[in-house]
């Protein structure tokens, strides 16, 4: 009876120990914060993504080439 006691146990004990493991992962991920928003905190330089439209060719370049 002991053995089955202790099978009952250590199964509990397991499935209580992957429920709080996957509930931590889950979380780490939701902490995360996705690329985009990463690359929204930063400063954007206007010269880089001003585009001029060339006249011969209709293809757009950075104001920077002219």
């Amino acid at each position: 009876m002991t053995e089955v006691l202790g099978t009952v146990a250590l199964i509990a004990g397991g499935y209580a120990l992957y429920k709080t493991i996957k509930r931590e992962l889950s979380n780490m991920a939701f902490n995360k914060q996705p690329a985009y928003a990463t690359a929204r905190k930063r400063t954007v330089d206007p010269a880089y993504t001003r585009l001029v439209q060339d006249p011969v060719t209709g293809k757009y370049r950075p104001t920077s080439n002219y």
